[in-house]
């Protein structure tokens, strides 16, 4: 179990809102959740499936297919590491984290 304080969010994502969080892993994975998704689902990202993340992120895509649109403006976050589990988040959530991994803020989660 990941302690709370090893959680980090992006500067992006404003004092009391709702974010995407990150945080190590043991083997060099991280493991990634939502504040605001009411089913408090984790996923863990595997080494390479973080880097891909990181370089979509840094191309300005969406990280397919492990993040899709979903209805009512969500988006859905999956990871073929933990097959089954989906994190929910939003458009603006999303881009808060995006920038800060586009910024470096999660080249070396804390922890």
């Amino acid at each position: 179990m990941t302690p709370a304080n090893d959680w980090q969010k992006s500067s992006y994502c404003g004092t009391g809102e709702s974010c995407i969080h990150l945080a190590p892993a043991p083997q060099g994975a991280v493991r990634l959740t939502e504040s605001s998704d009411p089913s408090g689902t984790v996923l863990t990202l595997a080494p390479a499936t973080w880097r891909a993340w990181r370089r979509a992120i840094g191309d300005g895509r969406l990280p397919r297919p492990d993040a899709e649109p979903g209805p009512g403006g969500r988006l859905l976050l999956r990871s073929p590491d933990d097959q089954g589990l989906v994190v929910t988040t939003t458009t603006a959530q999303w881009e808060a984290f995006a920038a800060g991994v586009r910024d470096g803020e999660f080249d070396r989660p804390a922890g």
